[in-house]
């Protein structure tokens, strides 16, 4: 019965180890795909030439964007084809009344409509992983704890659009989005202009607000789903927007501060806030 017992100790404590050693390595699944699909994604863009940002690039877009493009610095800039963002401790809301979940986010924008981000953090000393996409048209926010255990996988018609939809509203990070042959443009007044986004039979819509500089301010649509706890879709207003644009050391403005927020009508909820971040290629 001794010997049972220490044995018995002794497997839970080589699994405990186990454990232990497992949420510590690096590696993780979840990880591994992301950086996966980055690596084939910047080698398919590595061989896209794009020029540099001129007047007569810009000519067909309307003024507002074209005011964008020239306050931000653009012209004269080579057309990126790709972007990365890492923006450490984000803020991340679940309700307006809870505590945030601190992450850190890492992006990658392309130019042609491919999203990739990974997301890192623990639940009481688990990681907690989140990876969410859009690549050739197909959407999906994927949630996984201790690296293995799927807590949430969204797919369907409302994630492609609405994770479309998300990289159209990131286009302030990556402006050669804005020369997109899939965004049909339409001036609206002084200071918004509409974006329709079409790609691969999948369409949506958003507003584009741009404040006394020139540069823009925030998008919003109300195509973008939300799935609530129960499972139901539903659609608010969701916006994304740029609190301050700072210079970097080409002598481009960048955003300074990222919000993006559902309009309950019970009230905004602010979900997401970066604040200060690192850009690069």
């Amino acid at each position: 019965m001794k010997r049972k017992m220490i044995w018995i100790l002794c497997t839970i404590a080589a699994l405990i180890a186990a454990v232990i050693i497992w949420f510590l390595i690096p590696y993780s699944p979840t990880k591994n795909q992301f950086r996966n699909d980055v690596q084939k994604h910047l080698y398919l863009s590595s061989s896209t030439h794009t020029g540099i940002f001129t007047e007569e690039t810009i000519t067909p877009l309307p003024e507002l964007i074209q005011n964008h493009i020239k306050a931000a610095g653009l012209i004269g800039q080579p057309i990126p084809t790709n972007i990365r963002a890492f923006m450490p401790s984000v803020r991340l809301y679940q309700s307006r009344d809870s505590y945030p979940l601190i992450i850190d986010y890492t992006l990658y924008l392309f130019a042609n409509p491919v999203r990739m981000a990974y997301i890192r953090t623990s639940l009481f000393g688990i990681p907690f992983e989140g990876y969410d996409s859009t690549q050739e048209g197909v959407g999906f926010m994927r949630g996984v704890i201790g690296k293995l255990f799927t807590l949430f996988n969204e797919t369907g018609p409302h994630m492609d659009r609405g994770q479309l939809l998300t990289w159209l509203g990131e286009a302030p990070l990556l402006p050669s989005i804005l020369l997109s042959e899939y965004i049909t443009w339409e001036a609206m007044d002084a200071s918004h202009v509409r974006a329709t986004l079409n790609y691969k039979g999948i369409s949506g819509s958003g507003v584009f607000t741009f404040n006394e500089n020139g540069l823009i301010h925030s998008f919003h649509t109300y195509d973008r789903a939300r799935t609530e706890t129960d499972g139901s879709i539903e659609y608010l207003r969701w916006s994304a927007v740029i609190d301050g644009w700072r210079r970097d050391e080409s002598g481009i403005y960048i955003p300074a501060l990222i919000r993006a927020t559902w309009h309950e009508d019970e009230g905004d909820l602010v979900y997401f806030s970066a604040d200060g971040f690192e850009m690069g290629k």
